[in-house]
C-alpha cells in the first residue's frame, strides 16, 4: 500500500497497488493516479503537486516532464502538464463543499485541441479516461465563460505587475510605487491595468477574465520590485511569465523589469534579455512614461501606415465560391481550403468563404453535414468569422447546428453515466459501490428515473451497510460454534440473536440449544457415575471406620497428651518463633519472605500491620530502584496507607511517559526545561508547540501532537477534523498516547478517557478499570492491567488486539496493525498483521522497552542496542549500530532514538525530514523526568 498526497487538497491517500482512480476521504473528491511503482515517482508527483496546488504552474511543470522524460506513455504526467498549462486552481464550493476548478491561465485554444489532453486520453485505462474527459468540459466551459467576458473589456496600454502584500499581510512598498506610477501613468492619458484599483470590485475567483483581457491587449507591462523574492512571487511571476509567452509566439509588446534596492543581477534569468529600469535613479519616472509612450506611438504608426488595398468592385467572386463548394462534395478539403482563401483575398468579409474553410477543416462535405459533427465548434475561429459577416438566415443555421450538437452530447453524456450507474446498481452488493451509482443518479437527477434509482441506491446502501454488520456478527458466532464448549456456544447464541430471523440465524440458533443440551446431559451422566463412586467409597469407609473406631480407643489417652504438646506449640511457641523470625527478617529488608512469614500468622498479635509495612516498604525500594511496575503492584496492596495512593500514582506517570515521540512524518522531544521542539511534516501545524511549557510527556499521531502538563492537564496541537485535539477539560490525567487520528487519556485512579475518530470503537474505554499504562494504535486501544494481563479495544480484523490470554506483562505498544508486549523476563510477545514479519519476536531476550510501528516492531536492551524486525523498504530497521540508547519511538517508517547524552538519532523514510533531528538537543532523560 503506497501513501500518496491528494493533488486537490493535499490530504494523504492509502493507494492499493494498480488503482488508477481513487476517492479522498477528506475534500471527497474522485481523482486519476499516476503509476506509483517505485517511490522515486511517487516523491516526484508529491512535489510536483505541492507546486501546482501553490499555484506554482512552472516549478510542477518542470517536474512532470521530467516523468514524462522517464515514462513518455504516463497519462498522468501529461494531465498535469495541462492543469498547469490553464492554471487550474481547485476551490471549494460552500455551498456543495465540493472542489471545483478555476482557470487562471486562460488561452484562446480549446482544451480539447491542446496535444497533451490528446495524450493524457491516449494512455489513460478506461476509468481516467472517463475522469478525464468529464473534467475537460468543465474547464472547457469555465474558458469559455472567462472568454466571453474577457471580449467586453476595452483595451489596456499597460499593465502594471507587482507584489501587493508581503507574507505576514501587510502593503508592500511595490504596492506605494505601483501606485505612484498607476497615477502618473493615468494623467498622461493611458489605460492602466492595476490590480489593487481595477479590480477592487471583483471577487477573487472572477479576477481571470480582466487579467487575461488585459495581459493580451496592453502593449507594455512594466514588472516592479524591490526584492528578488517579490519579482519570483507565485502570482507575480505567473503574470509576467504569461506575458513574455505572448511575445514569445509573435505578440508586438515589450516588457520593463524596474527595480529598486536591489543588485540588477538578481532580477529573474528570464529578463536578461531585457532593458531594465532603476528606480531609485533621479528622473526614472519621466524616462518610463517617454519610453511607454513611444513603444505605444510605435504601434499606433505601423497600425496607421498599413498599406491600403482597393478591391476591384467589378472582381467576381462567385466562380471561386463554387469551385470551392464542388471541392468540398468530392472531399478534397485542401483545394476547397485554397480556393476560399483566393476568395478572401479579394473579399476578406466573406461569410460564405469563412464557411468553406470551417467545412475543409471539419471534413464536412455539405453544409447541413455540420449539424452531424461529434464535437462542437462553436470555439473555431473560422466560425466565429462567419457569424461576424453572415446575414441572420446563415448565422440562424450555423447556431441551430451548434444547439442541435450540444444537446446530442448532453444527452449522450447523460445516457452514458445513467448506464454506467445503472450498471453498477444491477452488478453489485458493496455499501461504496451502491453510493457512487447513487451520486452518479444524483449528478443527472433530472434525466429519466434518476432521482429514483438515486433513492434506490441510498436504500440498497443503507441494506448492505447493515447487511456488513450482520456478516461480521454472524461469522464471529460460527466461530465459536464448537461441540464441547457450551459457554461458547451460549456466547454464539447470544451474538445470533443480534441478528435473529437473517440468513439461516434461527437454525443456528436451534443447532447451539441442542448441543447444549447434548453436553449437559453428558454433564449430568458425569455427575451421577460420580455420586455412585462417592456412595461405594462411603461404604467402604464405614467399614474401615469400625476398625479404626478400636484402635481409637487404645490409642485415645496417648493422643490426648499429644493434643495438649501440640497445641501448646502451635498456638504459644511456633507463632512466637515465626513472628521474630518475620521481624528479623523486615528489618533486613527481606519484604518478600517477611510478608510469607507473616502470611501464616493470621491475626497474630499486629502481623496486618507488620504486612502493610512490608508491601510499603517494597514498594519504595522499587521505586527508588526504578522498577515502577513491581512498585505499582506493592503501593496497590496497600490502599490508601501512609502516601502509597500518591506513590502509586508518581510511578504510573514514571513507567508510562516518554520524553520522545514519532508521529507518522514528525517528531517531537521533550527538552531539560520543559518545552517542546519539534522536526518533519508541519503542514497542519502538529508541532506548533513554541508555547508549551511544564509538560512531562509527549504522544505524536499522524497529524497531531498531545502533551501531559504537570498538574494532570493536557494540551493538543494539529488536526482536529474528527476531534482528536479535544483534550483541554481532561484533568488527573497520569499518561497520554495517541493514535492515527484518536487521542487516549490515563486517569490516575485508573480509568481511562478517549476523543477522535471511533468508526471502529477505538475510544469505547470508558468501562476500563485498574489501568495503569496505555497505548493507540492505527485505529485500536490497548490497556495494561495492574494484575499484568491486557484489554483492547477497536479495529481487530488483523486480530491486533486477541491478547486475552497474555500473562505477566509489563508495558504494551499498539502499532499500525498489531500489538506488542513486554513481559517481566525481558522477553516480547505480538499479535496481528504480520505480512512483513513484524510479529517475529519469539526469539527476543533481555528487552526493557518496546516501540511499534505502522509495519515495523522495535525493542530497546539493557545493554542501550536497538533491535528490529518488520518493512525495510525505507530503512527503517538500520539500527544495529546504535549504542548508549535510554528510549526509542516509531513512526509510520521511521524510528527515533534518544542517546544518554540527551542527542537523538533516526533512520527511515525522510520525504518530510523527519530523520533530520540534529537540532533535537537537550532531551530530558527517562531518568530526569521526575
Amino acid at each position: 500500500m503506497a501513501i500518496y498526497k491528494c493533488k486537490i487538497c493535499g490530504g494523504s491517500l492509502n493507494i492499493q497497488s494498480g488503482e488508477s482512480i481513487t476517492t479522498c476521504e477528506y475534500c471527497g473528491t474522485k481523482q486519476t493516479l499516476p503509476r506509483l511503482d517505485d517511490e522515486k515517482r511517487a516523491n516526484l508527483y508529491d512535489r510536483a503537486n505541492h507546486f501546482r496546488r501553490n499555484n506554482d504552474y512552472d516549478k510542477a511543470m518542470g517536474i512532470y516532464e521530467t516523468i514524462l522524460n522517464e515514462d513518455t506513455a504516463d497519462a498522468e504526467a501529461y494531465w498535469s502538464i495541462l492543469l498547469c498549462k490553464y492554471g487550474i486552481e481547485y476551490v471549494e464550493d460552500p455551498l456543495t463543499h465540493k472542489h471545483l476548478p478555476t482557470v487562471n491561465r486562460t488561452q484562446y485554444t480549446s482544451i480539447f485541441d491542446d496535444e497533451d489532453y490528446k495524450s493524457a486520453l491516449q494512455y489513460a485505462d478506461e476509468y481516467q479516461r472517463e475522469l478525464y474527459e468529464a473534467e475537460a468540459n468543465s474547464i472547457n466551459k469555465i474558458q469559455k465563460e472567462i472568454l466571453a467576458i474577457s471580449q467586453k473589456e476595452e483595451p489596456f496600454d499597460v499593465f502594471i505587475c507587482y507584489k501587493e502584500t508581503d507574507s505576514s499581510g501587510r502593503r508592500t512598498q511595490d504596492s506605494v510605487l505601483a501606485t505612484e506610477l498607476y497615477h502618473e501613468l493615468t494623467r498622461e492619458g493611458f489605460k492602466v491595468f492595476f490590480s489593487r484599483i481595477t479590480l477592487e470590485d471583483k471577487l477573487g475567483q472572477e479576477y481571470e477574465p480582466y487579467i487575461f483581457a488585459a495581459l493580451n491587449s496592453a502593449k507594455v507591462m512594466v514588472v516592479l520590485g524591490t526584492k528578488p523574492e517579490y519579482f519570483n512571487a507565485v502570482w507575480v511571476k505567473n503574470e509576467w511569465n504569461r506575458y513574455l509567452s505572448l511575445i514569445k509566439n509573435g505578440a508586438r509588446k515589450a516588457l520593463i523589469p524596474a527595480y529598486k534596492n536591489m543588485d540588477p543581477y538578481d532580477l529573474p534569468d528570464e529578463f536578461s534579455h531585457l532593458q531594465a529600469q532603476d528606480m531609485s535613479k533621479l528622473g526614472f519616472m519621466q524616462d518610463l512614461i517617454r519610453g511607454i509612450k513611444k513603444l505605444t506611438q510605435a504601434e499606433e504608426n505601423k497600425a496607421t501606415s498599413k498599406e491600403t488595398v482597393v478591391v476591384n468592385a467589378n472582381t467576381n467572386i462567385s466562380p471561386l465560391l463554387k469551385r470551392a463548394f464542388m471541392f468540398l462534395e468530392d472531399g478534397d478539403f485542401d483545394r476547397a481550403d485554397e480556393f476560399c482563401e483566393q476568395v478572401l483575398n479579394i473579399d476578406p468579409e466573406c461569410a460564405e468563404a469563412y464557411l468553406g474553410k470551417l467545412m475543409a477543416e471539419l471534413n464536412v462535405r455539405k453544409q447541413e453535414d455540420l449539424a452531424d459533427c461529434e464535437q462542437s465548434f462553436e470555439n473555431n475561429n473560422n466560425y466565429n468569422r462567419v457569424l461576424c459577416f453572415a446575414d441572420d438566415k446563415l448565422s440562424k443555421s450555423l447556431k441551430g447546428y451548434i444547439l442541435g450538437i450540444n444537446e446530442r452530447n448532453e444527452k449522450r453524456r447523460l445516457e452514458n453515466i445513467y448506464l454506467k450507474a445503472f450498471c453498477i446498481l444491477n452488478s453489485t452488493s458493496k455499501p461504496s459501490e451502491f453510493e457512487e451509482a447513487a451520486q452518479l443518479f444524483s449528478d443527472i437527477k433530472d434525466y429519466k428515473d434518476s432521482e429514483d434509482l438515486e433513492r434506490l441506491c441510498k436504500e440498497k446502501a443503507e441494506t448492505a451497510r447493515k447487511d456488513e454488520v450482520k456478516y461480521k456478527i454472524y461469522n464471529e458466532a460460527k466461530e465459536l460454534i464448537n461441540d464441547k464448549d457450551k459457554y461458547d456456544m451460549l456466547s454464539a447464541i447470544k451474538l445470533l440473536k443480534k441478528i435473529s430471523g437473517w440468513k439461516d440465524t434461527d437454525e443456528l440458533i436451534a443447532h447451539c440449544q441442542d448441543k447444549i443440551k447434548e453436553i449437559e446431559a453428558r454433564e449430568e451422566e458425569n455427575r451421577l457415575n460420580a455420586e455412585r463412586k462417592r456412595e461405594e467409597l462411603r461404604v467402604a469407609e464405614e467399614k474401615a471406620a469400625k476398625k479404626r473406631r478400636k484402635i481409637t480407643i487404645i490409642v485415645s489417652s496417648l493422643a490426648c497428651v499429644l493434643i495438649v504438646f501440640l497445641f501448646l506449640m502451635n498456638i504459644v511457641i511456633k507463632p512466637s518463633v515465626n513472628y521474630n523470625k518475620g521481624i528479623k527478617l523486615f528489618e533486613t529488608g527481606d519484604y518478600d519472605n517477611a510478608l510469607e512469614v507473616f502470611s501464616a500468622l493470621g491475626n497474630y498479635k499486629d502481623v496486618s500491620e507488620k504486612q502493610l509495612e512490608c508491601y510499603y516498604n517494597k514498594g519504595l525500594k522499587l521505586y527508588e530502584a526504578g522498577d515502577y511496575f513491581k512498585a505499582i503492584e506493592s503501593f496497590s496492596a496497600v490502599g490508601n496507607y501512609k502516601d502509597a495512593a500518591e506513590k502509586k500514582i508518581d510511578c504510573l506517570m514514571k513507567s508510562n511517559n516518554k520524553t520522545i515521540s514519532a508521529g507518522n512524518f514528525h517528531n517531537v522531544g521533550l527538552k531539560t526545561d520543559r518545552t517542546v521542539i519539534g522536526v518533519g511534516d508541519n503542514e497542519n501545524g502538529q508541532y506548533n508547540v513554541l508555547k508549551w511549557n511544564n509538560i512531562i510527556a509527549l504522544s505524536a499521531g499522524r497529524l497531531h501532537t498531545v502533551g501531559l502538563k504537570s498538574g494532570g492537564t493536557v494540551v493538543a496541537v494539529g488536526d482536529n477534523e474528527y476531534s482528536q485535539c479535544d483534550v483541554s477539560k481532561w484533568q488527573d490525567i497520569v499518561a497520554i498516547s495517541v493514535g492515527n487520528y484518536h487521542s487516549v487519556g490515563l486517569k490516575k485512579n485508573g480509568t481511562v478517557v478517549a476523543v477522535g475518530y471511533n468508526y471502529y470503537g477505538q475510544c469505547d474505554v470508558s468501562e476500563w478499570q485498574d489501568i495503569v499504562a496505555i497505548s493507540a494504535g492505527n485505529a485500536h486501544t490497548v490497556g495494561l492491567k495492574s494484575d499484568r494481563t491486557v484489554v483492547a479495544v477497536g479495529d481487530d480484523e488483523h486480530g491486533q488486539y486477541d491478547v486475552s490470554k497474555w500473562q505477566d506483562i509489563v508495558a504494551i505498544s499498539a502499532g499500525g496493525y498489531h500489538t506488542v508486549g513486554l513481559k517481566s523476563d525481558g522477553t516480547v510477545v505480538a499479535v496481528g498483521n504480520n505480512t512483513y514479519g513484524q510479529c517475529n519476536v519469539s526469539d527476543w531476550e533481555d528487552i526493557v522497552d518496546i516501540s511499534a510501528g505502522y509495519h515495523n516492531t522495535f525493542g530497546l536492551k539493557s545493554d542501550g542496542t536497538v533491535v528490529a524486525v518488520g518493512d525495510n523498504k525505507c530503512g527503517q530497521c538500520n539500527v544495529s549500530d546504535w549504542k548508549n540508547i535510554v528510549e526509542i519511538s516509531s513512526g509510520a517508517s521511521h524510528i527515533i532514538g534518544l542517546k544518554s547524552d540527551g542527542t537523538v538519532v533516526a533512520v527511515g523514510n525522510n520525504n518530510y525530514g523527519q530523520c533530520d533531528v540534529s537540532n533535537l538537543k537537550n532531551i530530558m532523560l527517562p531518568s530526569q523526568n521526575k
